[in-house]
C-alpha cells in the first residue's frame, strides 16, 4: 500500500502540472483543479505520514478522474500538452551544454544557488537554469524528506500509552 501512496503522490504532481499548463493555455477557469490536487498532493503526504494506505485509493481516483475532465475542458490544448511533451523531454535532456549544471543544481540545491550569483553576469543563461533547477531541488528534497520521515513514521507503531 506504500507503494500505492507514492505512484498517487507522483500522479497527482503530474496532475498538477498538467493543470498548470491548461491554465496558461485555455480561457477556462481551471483554479478549482489546481486547488484540489494541491490539497490532495499535501493529503497525501499527510496520510503517509500518519500510516493511512487506503485513503491512497481515493486520492488516485480524483487524479485519474481530473485527467480525464482534462479533455472535457478543453481537448485540443489537452492533446496539445500530451503531444508536447516529447518535444520538452528531447529539449531537456538533449542539451548536453546544460544537463549537467541542471542535474548538479537539482541534486544540491546551495550548488545551484552559489552558480547562479557567481555566473548571473557572464553567463545569463546558465545562471538561470541553475538557479531555476536549484528552486525546484529545493521543493524537491522538501517533498522527498516529507515522504521519506512519513513512510517511516507510518510503518513504526506508535508506543502505547497506559
Amino acid at each position: 500500500m506504500a507503494a500505492l501512496s507514492v505512484i498517487t503522490l507522483l500522479l497527482t504532481a503530474f496532475t498538477i502540472v498538467f493543470y498548470g499548463y491548461l491554465f496558461k493555455k485555455t480561457e477556462h477557469s481551471v483554479s478549482f483543479f489546481i486547488c484540489v490536487e494541491m490539497f490532495a498532493f499535501v493529503a497525501n503526504l499527510c496520510t503517509i505520514t500518519a500510516g493511512s494506505w487506503m485513503i491512497a485509493i481515493l486520492y488516485l481516483i480524483v487524479s485519474a478522474a481530473f485527467l480525464g475532465i482534462g479533455f472535457a475542458i478543453d481537448t485540443r490544448q489537452t492533446i496539445a500538452f500530451y503531444c508536447g511533451m516529447g518535444g520538452w523531454f528531447k529539449t531537456t535532456f538533449t542539451n548536453t551544454a546544460l544537463i549537467g549544471w541542471r542535474v548538479l543544481s537539482l541534486l544540491l540545491p546551495p550548488a545551484g544557488v552559489v552558480l547562479y550569483f557567481v555566473w548571473y553576469k557572464e553567463k545569463k543563461e546558465l545562471s538561470h537554469e541553475c538557479g531555476k533547477m536549484a528552486i525546484w531541488g529545493v521543493l524537491l528534497w522538501l517533498v522527498m524528506i516529507w515522504l521519506i520521515l512519513g513512510m517511516i513514521s507510518g510503518l513504526t507503531p506508535l508506543p502505547e500509552t497506559v
